[in-house]
């Protein structure tokens, strides 16, 4: 999981997940990214999801992605990485100042082990 880090022109920030996967006690959600405030000013953020090949291609076992500010789900998808292998899926949202913003991946008993991943690059504006 990650959080912010400005760069250093200071008009732009990001926030890299890294590869995530989970196990056979993996949770129904796994965090991804978790921006608790994103600063004073005002962001459009384009969002970049990316899933590994799945273990089971079954409707019942797609993994998905689900997309928070402050508290309100603003995006839910879940099943479009089904039989694809590295299936990108990216989201241009405005986010207010100081707003809560998490990514969150909505797992599946069937492919808990698979990998998933999220990148965020934020305009100020």
């Amino acid at each position: 999981m990650s959080a912010q880090t400005l760069l250093s022109g200071g008009d732009k920030w990001y926030s890299y997940s890294g590869i995530i996967f989970g196990d056979v006690s993996a949770p129904a959600t796994i965090q991804m990214n978790f921006i608790p405030n994103t600063g004073l000013r005002d962001s459009l953020i384009q969002l970049q999801t990316f899933f590994g090949l799945p273990i089971s291609t079954s409707a019942a076992n797609q993994l998905g992605i689900q997309i928070k500010l402050n508290d309100t789900v603003v995006v839910n998808q879940q099943g479009r990485q089904s039989t694809l292998d590295g299936v990108y899926d990216a989201y241009t949202l405005f986010v207010p100042r100081q707003s809560k913003l998490e990514v969150i991946s909505i797992n599946t008993s069937g492919n808990n082990t698979q990998i998933r991943g999220a990148n965020i690059i934020g305009y100020y504006l």
